[in-house]
């Protein structure tokens, strides 16, 4: 009778042989090559694009609802989103003034002094 071949080679394992570590190493070999290519694959969508396009804001009109500003270049496009389409609403020249919201810093600061009820004079 003849062994079946998966048993014949678990068999042929030594107790306490290498069988840990080759599972172990092949471990590590998978894990280190899917690390190498998920570096390898942000590199090639880092140097894909242009360095002007950009996502300037996005107003929410509700559930899966927005309206985009989507800066490519020296224009800017208006874009309204939903689950089933996106249309264009309008195109206009990007104008740095106009486009780019200063951050505000204070937002935060003084939510937080509402809620502890202080009161700024």
């Amino acid at each position: 009778m003849q062994a079946i071949w998966f048993c014949a080679t678990a068999a042929a394992v030594p107790e306490g042989g290498p069988g840990w570590w080759k599972l172990i190493g092949a471990f590590l070999l998978v894990f280190a090559l899917l690390v190498v290519f998920l570096k390898f694959l942000g590199r090639l969508q880092q140097g894909g694009g242009d360095g002007d396009v950009s996502l300037l804001r996005v107003q929410s009109l509700g559930p899966r609802r927005s309206v985009e500003f989507l800066r490519c270049g020296d224009q800017v496009f208006k874009l309204y989103r939903s689950e089933q389409s996106m249309v264009m609403l309008g195109q206009e020249p990007y104008d740095p003034m106009r486009h780019d919201r200063p951050a505000s810093s204070a937002a935060l600061p003084s939510w937080l002094d509402r809620l502890r009820g202080v009161t700024r004079g």
